[in-house]
C-alpha cells in the first residue's frame, strides 16, 4: 500500500512545480463529506502578504522549553528541557479555476536529559488541490501526512500515551457535480493509514481505513442545504485479526448563516460487522458537527463535535471504543502585530467488551506571538494535558512551556 502513495506524491509535486502563479480565486469551494476523521489541521496564512511576489514562502522556527513528563507516565515522572527546530515551506497559488495549497513542516525536538532516545521527529505535510472542470463539475484532492511521537489531541490521532514514533496519513479525493440549480451530489474516497515504529504496538495497531461516501444535496434555501449521505468503511489491519466493515446512514444540513458564519452537521447510525476475533454485528449512533465564525479580520472561532465508533488502542484486548470528541479553537489578532491563540480539546472513550475501561482526556494549549518586524516574530506557549483513566498506566498529567522565535525569508 505504501508504494501506491509514491505516484500520488509525484503528481502533487509536479503540480507544485509547474503550476502558473496567479491570483487564487476565493470562491472556489467544494463541500467535502465528513469522514471518520472529520477535522483537518487549519492552515494559517496570516503572513502570506510577505510573500506576494514568490510562489514559495519559507520560515525557520527555533524554540526552547520544558516538559515535566516526557514519558507520559502516571508516577515517577521525568522532566526535561528541550530545543525545537523547524523549517516551514508553504505555497498558495492558483488561477480562476484551480487552486493548490501546500504546507510542509520539517521539525525535530531534542530533549536535554531524557534517557534513551533524545530526538523526536515532528514532520507534517498538508496538501489541498481543487480544480473546476466547468461550473457544474469540481474535483478536490487533499492529503495530510505526519511523522511524530506525541499524540495529537486536536485531530484525535495517535494513542493517548507516548508509544514511540508513528506515521499517519489521511488522503481524500472528492468529486462534486451540480445536476440542477438546487440538486447536487458529492462522491468521495478517503484512505487513512496508521503505522507505528514500536513492534509491540505495530503488531496490533498498524492498519488501513477505507471510507467511501456519497452525498445527495438539495438547496432548500439560499443559506440552507439539506444532505442525505451514505458511507461504506472497511478497516484492514496488517497483522491483527480484527478487521471490520461498516455502513452509515446519515442526514444533516449545511448552513451559511453569513459570509463569515457557517455550521454543518450529520447525524444517523453506523451498522458495523466485525470480522476475525470479534465476529458479530452491532449498531451505533453517529453525530458530527462543525461551527466556524470569523468575527473579525484575522480572528476566528471554530468548534467541532463528534460522537461515534473509533478503533481501540488496546489491540486484540478490545476492537473498538465509543468516543465523544470536541474541540474549540480561538485565534484573535490585536492589530497587525500581536496574536493570541487558544485550543481546548476533550475526548471521552468507552471501551467495549471484553475490556471495560473509560478514558477522559483534556488538552489545553495557549500561545501568543508578536511580529517584531514583517519577517521576524517571537512566540510563547503553554500546553496542559490530563488523561483520566481507570487503568493506572494510562493515567497521567503533563505540562509543556516554550519560548521561540521565527524568521521568514
Amino acid at each position: 500500500m505504501t508504494t501506491l502513495r509514491i505516484p500520488f506524491l509525484i503528481a502533487i509535486c509536479l503540480i507544485f512545480v509547474t503550476f502558473p502563479q496567479a491570483k487564487a480565486q476565493e470562491n472556489i469551494a467544494l463541500s467535502h463529506p465528513g469522514s471518520l476523521t472529520l477535522f483537518r489541521p487549519f492552515t494559517n496564512n496570516d503572513d502570506e502578504g510577505v510573500f506576494t511576489n514568490l510562489p514559495l514562502r519559507l520560515s525557520v522556527l527555533a524554540s526552547v522549553g520544558y516538559d515535566d513528563n516526557v514519558f507520559t507516565t502516571h508516577d515517577h515522572t521525568k522532566g526535561s528541557g528541550f530545543d525545537e527546530l523547524s523549517l516551514g515551506i508553504g505555497s498558495h497559488i492558483g488561477n480562476q479555476r484551480t487552486r493548490f495549497d501546500a504546507d510542509l513542516s520539517l521539525g525535530m525536538i531534542y530533549y536535554w536529559s531524557r534517557p534513551g532516545n533524545k530526538i523526536d521527529p515532528d514532520i507534517s505535510l498538508n496538501l489541498s488541490f481543487t480544480h473546476e472542470f466547468n461550473p457544474r463539475l469540481v474535483l478536490g484532492i487533499t492529503s495530510f501526512m505526519a511523522y511524530q511521537q506525541q499524540p495529537d489531541f486536536s485531530l484525535g490521532i495517535g494513542q493517548l500515551n507516548n508509544v514511540g514514533n508513528y506515521f499517519t496519513t489521511i488522503d481524500s479525493i472528492t468529486l462534486g457535480y451540480q445536476w440542477t440549480r438546487r440538486f447536487s451530489t458529492v462522491t468521495s474516497y478517503t484512505l487513512s493509514t496508521y503505522t507505528y515504529s514500536e513492534s509491540a504496538v505495530a503488531d496490533q495497531e498498524n492498519r488501513f481505513e477505507h471510507l467511501f461516501g456519497q452525498q445527495f444535496r438539495y438547496q432548500l434555501y439560499p443559506t440552507v442545504t439539506v444532505v442525505l449521505e451514505y458511507r461504506f468503511g472497511y478497516i484492514q489491519y496488517e497483522t491483527a485479526n480484527t478487521n471490520s466493515y461498516s455502513q452509515y446512514a446519515l442526514g444533516g444540513a449545511d448552513f451559511t448563516l453569513s459570509p463569515k458564519l457557517t455550521f454543518t452537521f450529520r447525524a444517523g447510525a453506523e451498522f458495523r460487522h466485525f470480522l476475525g476475533d470479534f465476529s458479530g454485528d452491532a449498531t451505533y449512533p453517529y453525530f458530527e458537527s462543525t461551527l466556524a465564525y470569523e468575527y473579525l479580520p484575522r480572528s476566528f472561532i471554530r468548534w467541532y463535535n463528534r460522537y461515534g465508533l473509533e478503533q481501540s488502542d488496546f489491540g486484540i484486548a478490545s476492537q473498538s471504543k465509543q468516543t465523544y470528541r470536541t474541540g474549540l479553537q480561538i485565534s484573535h489578532s490585536f492589530g497587525s502585530k500581536l496574536k493570541a491563540e487558544l485550543g481546548i480539546y476533550y475526548s471521552n472513550d468507552q471501551y467495549d467488551a471484553p475490556i471495560s475501561n473509560t478514558d477522559n482526556a483534556v488538552d489545553v494549549n495557549a500561545s501568543v506571538s508578536y511580529a517584531v518586524t514583517r519577517k521576524f516574530s517571537v512566540q510563547a506557549g503553554y500546553t496542559y494535558t490530563r488523561v483520566f483513566s481507570q487503568i493506572v498506566t494510562q493515567d497521567y498529567a503533563r505540562n509543556r512551556v516554550y519560548l521561540g522565535a521565527s524568521y521568514a525569508f
